[in-house]
């Protein structure tokens, strides 16, 4: 039996029906072979970072225990985000709208950085539609050495433009 690892993802959506395209990401994520979907955070409503849109998003939190490695569940969330309608790699920018975003935010305690994925998540720290929905299913959790409500409380304070609101569970789109 291979090890398992818990994986953190952060899922947004602001494009589309935000709500059904979180839902089916997250029906993706849990026929994942050698995978198991432990904990969905609430899902939030947040204001782009990074760049200016009218669309706000919906952003939610996914712990993954999973036998995968980290680039296979990379892969694995390109591939979900295509399904959903992000389009392939090469049309990609940075900033955008977009139908489906899953950021890899943690992998196990693997401190990894390499040209197609780092871990933890580089922005991960400064985003707080990943920390406040990661700190809801992983309170006690620790990025670059500091507990997630460290980062949490950093940004609020950094940051007011970051406005986060709870909008709902999946469970009740």
């Amino acid at each position: 039996m291979a090890e398992t690892q818990d994986v953190y993802l952060s899922l947004g959506s602001n494009l589309g029906n935000r709500e059904e395209n979180l839902r089916r990401a997250l029906a993706e994520l849990k026929e994942l072979p050698h995978s198991w979907v432990m904990k969905v955070s609430t899902v939030y409503e947040t204001s782009p970072v990074g760049f200016a849109s009218r669309h706000e998003f919906l952003n939610c939190c996914v712990q993954l225990r999973t036998e995968l490695s980290s680039g296979e569940v990379l892969a694995a969330c390109q591939r979900i985000e295509e399904l959903v309608g992000r389009p392939a790699e090469s049309e990609r920018v940075d900033y955008e709208d977009r139908v489906l975003d899953i950021d890899l935010v943690l992998f196990g305690s693997e401190d990894l950085e390499g040209w197609l994925l780092t871990i933890p998540h580089p922005q991960a720290t400064r985003r707080l539609f990943v920390l406040a929905p990661l700190a809801e299913i992983a309170p006690g959790i620790v990025i670059n050495g500091k507990p997630v409500e460290h980062w949490v409380t950093k940004v609020r304070a950094a940051h007011p433009e970051q406005a986060v609101k709870r909008f709902s569970s999946l469970q009740e789109l």
